[in-house]
């Protein structure tokens, strides 16, 4: 792990170096300023609840404070307290086959933290088909009672669909309700990332279990070939296997520790408007660090080529002529440098380049002579790493009333996006102008012309890829952003990000590699949404109705 300096005590110790080092223009050397505290290594990977997260949630209220906006958090505060649990894997968890016992992290993992405890005796092993084929799937009566086992090949190149069954597989889990637990096999694509925080312990908001869900597994190839006597690809769905005993669960901490979002208000001029409010958001966690370093540019290397999204691409082996090619960017990265070992996941782009935005924009708003009409709403939302845990809390507990948010915008990740970070196809992938937008219009058409409107004023206008608000998109990245908490409220809410990248929950999202000047184009961009919204005589017109349960399962 790195040395942890001090730059963040002596910026909390007094206002004056942020008050020099900033100016009410939105510029790349205010971003610049403002991330390098953010993401500086002293924050420690800024997981929710810790005190790297704790210390960012007082710099980013501080700031505020500095500018002079209102409170909107708790008591008079900037800050609204949310809960959280910590939930781990049981280290006791075993699985016997046989005379074989098979070991927790290297052969299994209980992997959803919202299903039961599974305990099995002498359960039934049955191949139930391809996860990524549900029409070949068993029925849930053959399951019914069984351990069924959902393969998914090593060849599917099916990026992000791991993560996406293991943490937001509910409908899917549902499904298999009848089974005693379900198994995929997919812990030797698991990337190093999931498995510490899952061996560390990721933050969770109550400690309810979803009782509809069957328990869930990962495993290894190995440990699919041993349950069901023969590897899964060789199989027909409904091939029946060994019998297995055991426990595993996902355990929960005894009491709760706090975490944080950071509320304040910059107040509307119109004394009709100012008790409405436009919302700007983004998430001031990340995933932490873990307990053994790795080489800097070894990752980096081994990612551009075999990972190219980071932790959401599957570990795989290289060829070897993948090799030959990392081994070549090693040796061009130790031509710069000596090796750099490294610890900590700093969360430059994810969502430190969001939180440095909102920031900015407060404050030109606040000092740059702006007087929107409406108020404004910043929310520095905790637990976002968490399942958009901090969110979801506000929006179940705001401290202003949730029918005066007009519209909110999230931005996460939007530091990022040229061809080398981010190389996939898509209108304007890895360029200057490619931004992803996920919900502008799904609630209101309105909202999002809005949004395109402001973005058509800039300089140089971005492109708006909607790619992933397609229904059914297999990312989920419609559920996957602090908007969707807003959303499901039935408030207008867009989610803006420049895209993941090789560098996507791991040690290496460091502030070197933010492209300042795209940053600061985004930011502006949004800053003059907000005022389009703040300003105008009326609220985006909803198109579609409120959902009836804001806590029913997400649909993409």
């Amino acid at each position: 792990m790195r040395k942890l300096p001090l730059i963040l005590c002596a910026l909390l110790a007094t206002n004056s170096a942020s008050a020099q080092a900033t100016t009410p223009a939105i510029t790349t050397a205010d971003l610049q300023h403002r991330l390098k505290i953010i993401a500086d290594d002293s924050m420690m990977g800024r997981q929710s609840g810790s005190k790297g997260d704790y210390m960012t949630a007082d710099y980013v209220a501080s700031e505020f404070r500095r500018l002079g906006l209102r409170p909107a958090g708790e008591n008079g505060t900037y800050f609204q307290t949310v809960p959280f649990w910590n939930a781990a894997v049981d280290q006791t968890s075993h699985l016997v086959v046989g005379a074989t016992t098979l070991q927790v992290e290297r052969d299994f993992l209980p992997s959803n933290i919202r299903s039961p405890a599974g305990s099995l005796d002498n359960a039934t092993v049955i191949y139930g088909g391809s996860a990524t084929d549900s029409a070949g799937w068993i029925s849930p009566e053959r399951a019914a009672g069984k351990v069924v086992v959902l393969d998914i090949p090593r060849n599917a190149q099916l990026i992000g669909l791991t993560r996406a069954l293991v943490f937001f597989g509910r409908g899917m889990l549902h499904r298999w309700r009848p089974a005693v637990a379900v198994a995929i096999v997919s812990l030797d694509d698991l990337g190093n990332e999931t498995l510490a925080r899952l061996h560390e312990g990721v933050p969770i908001a109550d400690t309810t279990r979803d009782t509809l869900a069957a328990p869930l597994i990962v495993i290894t190839r190995h440990a699919a070939a041993l349950l069901l006597g023969a590897e899964p690809s060789t199989l027909e769905p409904g091939a029946v296997g060994a019998q297995v005993s055991g426990r595993f669960d996902i355990a929960r901490s005894p009491t709760p520790f706090p975490a944080r979002n950071v509320v304040a208000v910059l107040g509307g001029r119109d004394p009709k408007l100012k008790g409405e409010y436009v919302s700007l958001t983004a998430h001031n966690d990340h995933v932490g660090f873990d307990h053994s370093p790795v080489d800097h540019d070894s990752i980096r290397a081994f990612n551009q080529v075999i990972r190219p999204m980071g932790a959401d691409s599957p570990m795989r082996d290289p060829t070897p002529v993948e090799w030959t090619r990392i081994r070549a960017l090693i040796d061009s990265a130790r031509h710069r440098h000596p090796p750099r070992r490294d610890s900590i996941r700093n969360g430059a782009d994810d969502d430190g380049s969001g939180t440095v935005s909102i920031l900015e924009i407060a404050e030109a708003m606040a000092r740059g002579g702006a007087h929107p009409k409406r108020s404004i709403l910043f929310v520095s939302h905790t637990g976002e790493e968490a399942g958009l845990l901090g969110s979801s809390w506000y929006t179940d507990h705001p401290t202003v009333p949730l029918d005066s948010i007009v519209g909110e915008i999230d931005q996460d990740m939007v530091g990022r996006g040229k061809t080398t970070d981010f190389p996939r196809r898509g209108t304007g992938a890895g360029s200057p102008t490619y931004l992803e937008v996920v919900g502008a219009k799904r609630l209101s058409h309105q909202f999002g012309d809005i949004l395109e409107a402001a973005n058509a004023r800039q300089p140089v206008p971005f492109v708006f890829d909607y790619e992933y608000d397609v229904p059914g998109h297999v990312l989920q990245y419609y559920c996957r952003a602090d908007h969707y908490s807003y959303a499901r409220y039935g408030i207008p809410s867009v989610a803006l990000s420049r895209g993941e990248h090789l560098d996507y929950h791991q040690v290496t999202d460091e502030e070197e590699y933010i492209d300042y000047p795209d940053l600061a184009r985004v930011t502006r961009m949004v800053y003059d949404a907000a005022m389009s919204l703040a300003n105008a005589p009326a609220r985006p017109a909803l198109d579609a109705p409120k959902q009836q349960d804001p806590h029913a399962p997400c649909v993409q």
